[in-house]
């Protein structure tokens, strides 16, 4: 026996979900080759292998003649210096020009 239904509902009868079958368990375990990571462990380890040697290869000492007084150091850290004193005379040089290009904007939106 059903149980009757009104007259104006014509509804169709509630649809059983469809079935799903399991995936292989290949496709739900996580892929262990990943060439974009193990690309990027060599690249950093390389790179390890390039600052080892640079600072090996740069470990002599060398003479520095400043105006007043001379200095020996290692070549490595004649080297370090000179690429910190680039950086920041680098940043220093980029806010100067952004300080500048702002300045002339606002001259020319007046």
């Amino acid at each position: 026996m059903s149980t009757p239904q009104p007259p104006g509902n014509t509804a169709p009868p509630a649809e059983t979900p469809a079935v799903t079958t399991p995936r292989a368990a290949e496709d739900e375990s996580p892929s262990t080759w990943q060439p974009l990571l193990y690309a990027k462990i060599g690249l950093l380890l390389l790179v390890v292998a390039y600052a080892i040697a640079f600072v090996v290869e740069n470990r002599q000492r060398i003479e520095i003649h400043f105006v007043f007084a001379t200095e020996t150091v290692r070549l490595i850290w004649a080297i370090l210096l000179l690429l910190a004193v680039g950086v920041v005379g680098g940043i220093l040089l980029s806010q100067l020009y952004r300080h500048r290009r702002r300045a002339k904007l606002a001259k020319k939106s007046r």
